[in-house]
């Protein structure tokens, strides 16, 4: 059924809880609409209650109780209409406001509009002060049962902790239908069948085993005291590891990016989790503002990106050459040389990871005129010849540390991946997503590292960068387990 709403045009939830009444239709109006969020300064105590009661009767309706109506919802939200009824009498008034549509004795709304206004005005309410306790009950419901995760999460933050935690307070007959749901929500292609599995099993562990299998990303640097993690449900714990930094490009819609950055082919080892990716040695820091070359004219029309970013990409390329970075730049000339009417370049049709590296290199020539750092990555080996130079990443480092004139950067490795969604029927898009991983690491123990044992990672912040991986096979590393986990396994 998840596919069934998230593939509809026109997916539609008839709600059981009426409007009855013509002052409770222009309450919703004040809410729908906007006007409350504007004039609530002005607004009384009471009728900012009388407000919340209503959001509160109509969110209690079983749509946003049940755990398999969230689902429905949540996959198909961006064309879901909302029905809710009203007596035949309002249907002149409910024509006058002109926003419910004229749908006899029924109120149409848009779900992600009933979603964005109900959680504005609630905010709205909250930074309201002081706080009265009736009304901080009636929003922290409201909030819980249908609150707009673009207003509530911070633009760096994943959704899946709180599709995990809203999924886990909703009712539902057989309390292990939550990992089919769970994994509808999240578009995980790797599930797990609770009836394979062998008693005593925790619901919880389960859920947590899915969320890594299928390359959720958690802290893994070590912690004072991990003990109190043992005190946690599975949802505080998630919201409390869950890496949070993660970093959207500018037009992209940020929750949804962020769904998709998560690692690939995962195993589990008794070390950590094993993923596959290139494993890049970070060296040279650039400087924009220390160019020396003049800035080239735009060539023919280019079309991965427009004719200011050609040409502050082939300045780029100019300068390192100037450096003696001669792959990285035969790279980038490669990549701006790209012409889809060319029948060689026609033939592969834009692919998730071409489209991928547009994103990344309209980054980087944002970055490059804001003046900020660049830094060069070359493949990792235990070869005395390293690899040549052919990503280069957006440094945001403190530049008198890692920037002092004569002094030799110290160690230290991004770690990148990516996986284009696997098609389905019709080339319709399975449960699925595009997986794509850009993270700065921490390789304790690189200096005296065995080239027989894999790399051994930590997580440390999100990286944005061009890289050119033509020719070299991805690798096998681990991202140890957080430390919180050695806790329980002790």
């Amino acid at each position: 059924m998840d596919l069934v709403y998230s593939l509809s045009k026109h997916p539609v939830a008839l709600l059981g809880k009426p409007i009855e009444w013509e002052h409770e239709l222009d309450v919703l109006f004040k809410i729908i609409s906007g006007q409350f969020v504007k004039e609530l300064e002005q607004t009384e105590d009471d009728e900012i209650l009388q407000a919340l009661s209503l959001l509160s009767r109509i969110t209690k309706d079983r749509w946003w109780t049940r755990a398999w109506t969230f689902q429905e919802d949540y996959r198909g939200r961006r064309n879901m209409t909302l029905l809710i009824r009203h007596p035949e009498f309002l249907e002149a008034k409910k024509r006058e406001y002109e926003i419910f549509s004229d749908v006899p004795n029924e109120l149409c709304i848009e779900s992600i509009r009933f979603s964005k206004e109900i959680t504005e005005f609630c905010r709205a309410v909250q930074d309201k002060r002081p706080q009265r306790e009736d009304v901080s009950h009636h929003t922290k419901y409201i909030l819980g049962a249908a609150g707009n995760y673009k207003i509530l999460l911070e633009s760096s933050m994943p959704m899946t902790p709180k599709v995990i935690a809203d999924i886990q307070r909703r009712g539902l007959d057989d309390a292990w239908d939550k990992l089919a749901i769970i994994a509808n929500c999240c578009q995980y292609s790797i599930r797990i069948d609770h009836k394979q599995m062998q008693k005593p099993k925790s619901l919880s562990i389960s859920i947590l085993a899915m969320y890594l299998l299928n390359g959720e990303i958690l802290l893994n640097e070590s912690r004072k005291d991990s003990s109190f993690m043992l005190d946690k449900t599975l949802s505080q714990f998630l919201e409390d590891q869950a890496f949070k930094e993660f970093y959207a490009p500018e037009g992209e819609r940020d929750l949804t990016f962020n769904k998709g950055c998560r690692f690939i082919d995962i195993e589990f080892t008794p070390k950590g989790i094993k993923t596959e990716g290139h494993l890049w040695k970070l060296g040279r820091i650039i400087d924009p503002a220390s160019f020396l070359l003049p800035l080239p004219e735009a060539k023919n029309k280019p079309y991965s990106v427009t004719q200011d970013e050609q040409r502050c990409l082939a300045h780029l390329a100019a300068e390192l050459r100037r450096l003696h970075e001669t792959t990285l730049a035969m790279h980038i000339e490669r990549f701006l040389s790209y012409d889809p009417t060319r029948q060689e370049d026609n033939l592969k049709k834009e692919t998730f990871s071409r489209s991928y590296m547009r994103l990344m290199a309209k980054e980087l020539v944002k970055a490059i005129k804001k003046g900020k750092l660049l830094r060069l990555g070359r493949i990792w080996n235990f070869q005395e010849k390293p690899n040549p130079c052919s990503a280069i990443f957006i440094w945001n480092a403190d530049a008198n540390i890692n920037n002092k004139r004569g002094r030799k950067p110290e160690w230290q490795f991004a770690f990148t991946a990516s996986r284009p969604l696997k098609r389905g029927f019709q080339q319709h898009g399975t449960n699925d997503l595009d997986h794509h991983v850009s993270l700065e690491v921490k390789w304790p123990s690189s200096w005296n590292h065995s080239p027989s044992e894999l790399p051994q990672l930590l997580v440390r912040s999100w990286i944005v960068g061009l890289c050119f991986f033509y020719d070299f096979p991805r690798t096998s590393v681990i991202f140890s387990w957080p430390s919180s986990f050695n806790t329980v396994i002790h």
